[in-house]
């Protein structure tokens, strides 16, 4: 079957509702007629297993709370999966499927980052601490050269007075001697 033809029968069974989601319609024929095609089965829930491993998720229909009793189509969709925007589509790839050891492991390595995590807050919360008490020390240490400081002035200035009276003796006892 050549690609046209190919095109014409997708047509068939699948259709683009709003640019942003594709319905596959009348799901029998489509596994039996179009899946061989392209497949090496015409299982449908396989064709929607694969669809689901590329990101794309079944739209549930509002009326019937989400069941389609009357119609036998499904919709799906993907974010990259938009009409005139075809340069989204090389973001649609295959996820890729984590062992459960690889799970462990990635489960692992984050219970170690944060342990480290805890670790180097724990280091951090007790360099604060530690730092808090060199600045009351040094704060003490401040308050105490203050108050000498304090001292010190006022001693000068009692000094200063006493060296004032005693010059004016001495200037009293030269101007008596002159005399």
């Amino acid at each position: 079957m050549d690609f046209c033809a190919l095109n014409l029968t997708v047509f068939l069974f699948v259709s683009f509702q709003d640019g942003r989601s594709f319905i596959i319609q009348n799901q029998a024929q489509f596994a039996k007629e179009l899946l061989p095609l392209n497949y090496k089965h015409n299982n449908m829930a396989s064709f929607i297993r694969q669809l689901n491993m590329y990101g794309f998720h079944k739209i549930t229909s509002i009326d019937n709370g989400g069941l389609r009793f009357d119609k036998d189509e499904m919709e799906f969709t993907h974010p990259c999966f938009q009409k005139d925007h075809p340069y989204l589509l090389e973001h649609i790839k295959r996820k890729i499927a984590t062992s459960k050891q690889q799970q462990l492991q990635a489960q692992q390595q984050a219970d170690d980052k944060s342990a480290l995590k805890l670790e180097a807050v724990s280091r951090v919360l007790t360099e604060v601490k530690n730092m808090r008490g060199r600045q009351d020390t040094l704060d003490s240490r401040f308050q105490t050269m203050k108050q000498e400081n304090e001292a010190l002035w006022r001693e000068i200035a009692i000094l200063r007075q006493k060296h004032h009276k005693q010059q004016q003796i001495v200037n009293k006892v030269r101007v008596y001697d002159r005399a």
